[in-house]
């Protein structure tokens, strides 16, 4: 049984707020490890780590701020609007592949269909805009066919 769009669309909210919670979490631990890491005699061996550890910290938290920036671009799509045209929001099967023009997730697995969840400033993204079923559009030397848009 191929994927909904109503399937898609959840399990992208499912994967997003599991992202988060995971980098949640290794935001916490790297901050324990850094309350953990005793000033030693070394003191500029100290002052590296906790600069590393603070490197750390900068990184996942900017890596958070983009799953928060993600989720929250994902719930403001209307996913019971019906379109014939591509848009932001679209679950769209081609004779290439399954695309939901979304956020950039990369593929998904669902009912054991792979879809493809793509940006849709994506070079993809972007040449599926505004066409409708039966379009057809050459990517990479490759003519593709819209065969449905949900």
């Amino acid at each position: 049984m191929e994927a909904t769009k109503e399937e898609v669309f959840n399990a992208c909210i499912a994967l997003l707020n599991l992202k988060i919670n995971d980098i949640k979490s290794s935001i916490e631990s790297v901050k324990e490890s850094s309350k953990n890491d005793t000033k030693s005699s070394m003191g500029d061996k100290y002052e590296t780590s906790r600069e590393m550890l603070q490197q750390e910290i900068n990184r996942l938290e900017k890596q958070l701020a983009d799953a928060n920036q993600q989720l929250f671009t994902l719930k403001n799509i209307a996913v019971n609007k019906k379109s014939d045209k591509i848009t932001s929001g679209s679950y769209v099967k081609t004779s290439m592949g399954n695309f939901f023009i979304a956020v950039a997730l990369g593929e998904l697995n669902i009912n054991n269909s792979k879809i493809f969840v793509i940006s849709p400033v994506a070079p993809l993204g972007k040449n599926l805009q505004a066409k409708k079923m039966n379009d057809t559009f050459v990517m990479n030397n490759k003519e593709i066919k819209i065969l449905n848009v949900y």
